[in-house]
Parts: structure tokens; C-alpha cells; sequence
């Protein structure tokens, strides 16, 4: 084998691992954006299943901020920032949700954006989203715009400017955004729930999720020290999704990673939240 052909297979080599690297890291930062959660404090659980539409509300009345840092190989190589902004009195809790990351590695650069709206439904005592659009940059790069309607049973999708629609067979299980996913995982553990099945509107099909409880774990982080957390592991189609949860910071998500080797990890850095 000549020189020539060894550069020629070692580069294609490299350019593998590294698109590898890239959907990994876009994984993580769709994940990211269903894992940022607006939890209470479980001592409230009970109440919750007992709320009123107008209690609800009271329970969201916090506008909260979210900063994140990517890490691959103990590198920074990005972040996702994230907002969510409650209606003030309206009749129904509905909240406006927006992220925006970005991941830098060598020269594949990535970009994340999505706003959403989601409500809570006093009828069905479940999340609903009303529509979201998403924007992603970089080698999965793509332009898309839902509206999801029937209860959440039937979604319109545009994605690149091609029109499909979708119907989710499951009557009890309506379709989600990433966001108003969260939301949902948010209400099934303030209820107590150690297994639950959700599902998401995705770009081109309907995935399906299947999470389950884990047993507390200490993790170490490099602000806040060691932390008891909460773990919830997805045992589905998705099993390397790892999630970790912290009660001393409002329930939020701590950390999130797949768990496969070379995976980048995602850390909470900054958290604050205005109430009225």
C-alpha cells in the first residue's frame, strides 16, 4: 500500500470519528432540551394530583433561566441556554419555551434552536404542546415547524418545506415537543411514578420513550460539590439516555450524558428563577 492511499485511509478514518462525535453531541443537545424541567419540591406531589386549573398556574408562576456546558474528553466544546416564561393570568397554564445552544469541536460546528408553547390540560391532568419550531445548523442541518392538535393525537409537520402529518395511535398518549416532554416527566415525578412511556413528534416519525426510576447516586460537581441526585434512565429504544436530578437545586437536571464511551456530558452551570 502506497503513502498516498495510507493518508487517504487514515483521513477518511478521522473524518468518521468525527461525524461520529457530531450526531453524538446533536443527540445530546435534543436531549438537553426535554430534560431542563421546571420542578417543585416532592413534598408538593400529593397536591398535584388534586389541583385545580387555577392552583396549577400558581405552582408555575416562576420565569426560569437555564445554562448548560457540553463536554467531550473533559474539553468545553458548548452550551445550551434556555428560558421559560409563564402567561400571566390566563385562564389556562401555557408557557412559552425557548433554547439556543451551539457545539464548536475542530471545524464541526452545530447549532440548536427551538421555541415552543405548551399548556396543561385540567381535563386530561396532562401536558398538551399547541406547536413548536426547531432549526438545527451543521451536518443534520434542517428547518422545521409542528402544530400538534386532537388533544395532542395529531401533528402537522413541515419539515424543509415538505408537509406530513401524523396520527398517534395510543388515545391516552398525546404527541410531544422536547419541551413539553419535560414538562410531562416533571408532573409523573412530583406523582410518584417510577415507570411511565412518552412520546415525541420528531422530525420524520413518532419515537416512543420508556423511563425508569434508578436509584439515588452521588455525583461530584466542580461548583456545588458532592450531590445526592435522583436517576432516571431511559430502558427503551433510547437506553443510553442518563439523567441525573438535583433536590438542593430545585429539582433540576444536574446531568445528562449517553452512555456509550466517548459520549459527551452535559452539566448545569447556572440556574435562576423570578417570581412574583
Amino acid at each position: 500500500m502506497t503513502s498516498s492511499m495510507q493518508t487517504k485511509i487514515t483521513d477518511l478514518s478521522k473524518l468518521t470519528r468525527l461525524n461520529r462525535l457530531t450526531k453524538q453531541t446533536l443527540k445530546v443537545l435534543s436531549l438537553m432540551s426535554y430534560c431542563l424541567l421546571l420542578f417543585i419540591p416532592k413534598l408538593q406531589a400529593n397536591a398535584v394530583n388534586k389541583l385545580t386549573d387555577k392552583a396549577f398556574i400558581g405552582f408555575h408562576q416562576c420565569d426560569k433561566k437555564f445554562e448548560y456546558d457540553i463536554y467531550f474528553l473533559g474539553s468545553n466544546v458548548g452550551y445550551l441556554h434556555r428560558t421559560i416564561k409563564w402567561h400571566k393570568n390566563e385562564a389556562a397554564a401555557r408557557a412559552t419555551v425557548t433554547s439556543y445552544g451551539e457545539v464548536n469541536f475542530l471545524w464541526l460546528d452545530s447549532s440548536y434552536q427551538q421555541q415552543s408553547t405548551m399548556q396543561y390540560s385540567p381535563q386530561y391532568k396532562h401536558f398538551l404542546t399547541a406547536n413548536f419550531s426547531q432549526k438545527l445548523t451543521g451536518i443534520k442541518a434542517r428547518e422545521m415547524q409542528a402544530e400538534i392538535s386532537d388533544n395532542g393525537l395529531s401533528s402537522t409537520v413541515t419539515l424543509n418545506a415538505e408537509i406530513t402529518h401524523y396520527q398517534q395511535q395510543n388515545e391516552n398518549q398525546p404527541l410531544y415537543d422536547l419541551d413539553t416532554l419535560g414538562a410531562q416527566i416533571r408532573l409523573n415525578l412530583l406523582q410518584g411514578k417510577n415507570r411511565f412511556t412518552l412520546f415525541r413528534q420528531a422530525s420524520d416519525k413518532i419515537k416512543k420513550y420508556q423511563f425508569e426510576v434508578a436509584e439515588p447516586e452521588v455525583i461530584n460537581h466542580k461548583k456545588w460539590g458532592p450531590l445526592t441526585t435522583i436517576k432516571v434512565v431511559e430502558v427503551g429504544e433510547h437506553k443510553n439516555t442518563v439523567l441525573w436530578f438535583s433536590s438542593k437545586h430545585d429539582h433540576q437536571l444536574i446531568k445528562a450524558q449517553l452512555n456509550m464511551i466517548f459520549s459527551p456530558v452535559v452539566w448545569l452551570s447556572n440556574f435562576s428563577k423570578q417570581c412574583q
